[in-house]
Order: structure tokens, then C-alpha cells, then sequence
């Protein structure tokens, strides 16, 4: 099931119930960027001061509709201060985008104090900061690296190729399903793990971890997440140029939220995994007596896995609620849906959604490509 509601981001917040939402996943419009051409748009700020602010006032509400044990993504790109090219605060002159209705402006912060001509302004840390200093989480930055970014007409700096994804929570203690996005080991993790050997008392061939390592470098065992992720950027026909690819939303709904919830509370259920680890050495200093492997000499006591095998064997509800049958679903919430990425990736991740879009004609595109998805679960858009 989803919703759109079409207006003013924090109007259309208030329509909604306390702790609804189960997960937030967001790319709000950048500070001095572009103008979307949209009365009361958020970006156009004269300082970027006035966004940050701005910005918390938004996620006051977020906070507000977010579950106690939800997660908010909150991907943000950074400018330059009156340097004249992309991603700096001059006029956007290329016309481009839906419809070709970007306007020319005005550069928003020649006069900004402590702002000099070619600074990066650092505006995605300066909102992360003011949200933590709000009460949020700040848990990690996840840096986006683009293999297609925009190219720059710069001579005197790298070009930028990368933006950030901030994960943000109300707790100390939330729902994140790290199992649903590990990753692939990298190949010279598995090279490394041919070639270990242990000592005739370490826990092995007959101890709880079974695999050898010939058969853990053959297979497909995977690891944490890392806080670097590789997607290229996508197009998508009719919608303007700042779209997040399927990739990005993806991998946050999969975290952030359970294929299973409770269908009274919305609390999602947890997974419940058996582990299998290959040989994977414990490292310890000549003072504990022995080391476990003749890997080298460390220091660390801590079992050092790159990767292991994992089956998910059942789920757990996390609610006590009655008639709890895990039936369910969680709610994903992009409160600056533009061309509605988040909201076709949450239903086709089997979520519900719901999107807040200021610009009438991204409600139109919206609700056009939701309707093309193949089991339409649609609300009326709002």
C-alpha cells in the first residue's frame, strides 16, 4: 500500500500518527543548488544557517512519526561557496531536469560571513551536527561514491564523486537486520584464509567451526557492510536529474526495516540466524600464553572474522501484541519523495510507503509510475 501526500512538507508531516513510521529513507533538496521552481521550497535559504535550521525543524517531526526502534537515512550532497560550477550556488543555466523548469537564481551566499568564494560549505555535516545536537543518533556516515558523477570544469581540486548517507536514530537501541545486506568477502580475504594454519589445540575440524579453510576461501561467505557504497548514479525517463538509483533505497529499506511486523503495533520481527564460521584465527599476545595461529604476532584478543556463512533458520516477534502474526508490514517514509524512487523500491520490497512531495507535477510522475508497478496496491494520492 502506499500514499503521496502532495504539499508543504511539514503540513503534510502532521497528518500523520505518532511512531508510524518504521524507517526513513530521504534526499532533501541541497542548500543553494537548484531552484525547482515551487513556492515555499526548501534549498533557497540565504545562508546555509538558515537550511540547518530549517532542516531541524523538519526532522523534529520525523522524530515525532518515527517508531522508538525505527532508523532514518538521510542522503545530502555538499556546495561550493560562489565558484561557478556545478555544485556551487550560481544560476543554473542548463535548463535541464523535468520538464526543463529549473529557474535561474540568484547565488544565495556571496554575503554569508566566514564564506569565501570556492569554500566547500560542508553543509551535510553541519546539518548532521545540528540533528545530533537535537537529539538524534548520529550512528554512521555512509559515503555514496558515484563511478558516473557529474563531470567539473575544475583545474584546482579533485572532482567530487561522492555524497553522504547519514544513519540516524531516536535510541540507543533500534531495529537494523545487518543480515539483509552483507556483502561478498573480498578475494584476498579468501586468499588470506587459504594459507592459515592452527595449532593442534585450537578449535577447528572438530570444534563448532566446521568449514576448513579451503572450502571457507571457495565460498560465498560475506561480511559487514562497509560504510562505502559503490552505486552509479540512474536516470529515470520524465524525472528530473536528482534521482537516487534503486540501489541506494534499497539496501536502507532492507536494513531498516523487516519483511514481517506486527499488523496491530507495526513492530517489525527479528531474525533469527544460525552462524557458521570457518577457521577464522584468534590472535593473542605472546602474555596469554600461545598464540592460535602462525599468522604473526598481534596484539588483538578479538576473533577477527572477514566473513562467515549465515542461514536465517525463523523470525521472532519484538512486540507483544496479540494476534501477532508477523502479517504486517513495515512503513517506509520519504518526506522529499521527488520522483518517488523510495516509495516503488518499499512496495516492491513488499512495504508500504509513504511520500511527501512539494511539486505537483512529481505528485503526477509519482502516481504515474506507481501505477505501473505490477500488483498496484495504491491509495488515492492525497
Amino acid at each position: 500500500m502506499w500514499k503521496v501526500y502532495c504539499g508543504d512538507v511539514l503540513e503534510s508531516l502532521r497528518k500523520l500518527p505518532d511512531e508510524y513510521v518504521q524507517c526513513v529513507v530521504t534526499s532533501p533538496p541541497y542548500w543553494g543548488l537548484r531552484d525547482y521552481g515551487v513556492k515555499g521550497q526548501l534549498g533557497l535559504e540565504p545562508a546555509p544557517e538558515e537550511y540547518t535550521a530549517n532542516m531541524v525543524k523538519v526532522f523534529r517531526d520525523v522524530w515525532r512519526v518515527l517508531r522508538p526502534d525505527g532508523v532514518v537515512w538521510l542522503n545530502l550532497g555538499d556546495s561550493y561557496a560562489g565558484s561557478g560550477g556545478p555544485g556551487s550556488q550560481y544560476d543554473n543555466k542548463s535548463g535541464s531536469g523535468y520538464k526543463g523548469e529549473f529557474k535561474k537564481y540568484k547565488n544565495p551566499n556571496r554575503s554569508v560571513a566566514n564564506l569565501k568564494p570556492k569554500d566547500l560549505v560542508g553543509v551535510p555535516w553541519r546539518v548532521a551536527f545540528a540533528l545530533q545536537d537535537d537529539g538524534w543518533w548520529l550512528r554512521s556516515d555512509i559515503i555514496w561514491e558515484k563511478g558516473n558523477p557529474m563531470p567539473e570544469s575544475v583545474r584546482d581540486r579533485p572532482t567530487k564523486s561522492h555524497e553522504y548517507i547519514f544513519l540516524l536514530t531516536k535510541n540507543k537501541k533500534y531495529f537494523y537486520d545487518n543480515e539483509a545486506i552483507r556483502e561478498p568477502i573480498a578475494e584476498s580475504s579468501k586468499k588470506r584464509m587459504k594459507y592459515l594454519r592452527y595449532s593442534k589445540d585450537s578449535k577447528g575440524a572438530t570444534g563448532k567451526y566446521a568449514v576448513t579453510n579451503k572450502e571457507y576461501a571457495k565460498s560465498n561467505a560475506k561480511r559487514n557492510k562497509r560504510t562505502v557504497w559503490h552505486i552509479n548514479t540512474k536516470s529515470y525517463k520524465g524525472a528530473h536529474f536528482a534521482v537516487f538509483p534503486p540501489e541506494l533505497p534499497r539496501l536502507c529499506i532492507l536494513a531498516g526495516t523487516s519483511p514481517k511486523a506486527c499488523p496491530v503495533c507495526g513492530a517489525p520481527w527479528e531474525r533469527i540466524v544460525k552462524k557458521h564460521v570457518g577457521h577464522v584465527p584468534r590472535y593473542k599476545s605472546k602474555s596469554e600464553g600461545r598464540n592460535d595461529c602462525n599468522y604473526g604476532e598481534s596484539k588483538s584478543t578479538t576473533l577477527r572474522a572477514e566473513g562467515y556463512h549465515t542461514k536465517t533458520t525463523g523470525w521472532l516477534p519484538t512486540c507483544t501484541c496479540e494476534g501477532n502474526d508477523g502479517s504486517g508490514k513495515c512503513i517506509v517514509l520519504d518526506p522529499f519523495a521527488g520522483s518517488g524512487t523510495t516509495l516503488q523500491v518499499a512496495e516492491e520490497l513488499g512495504r508500504d510507503s509513504i511520500g511527501i512531495e512539494l511539486n505537483p507535477e512529481y505528485c503526477k510522475l509519482i502516481e504515474e509510475r506507481m501505477d505501473n508497478l505490477p500488483e498496484n496496491r495504491q491509495v488515492p494520492l492525497f
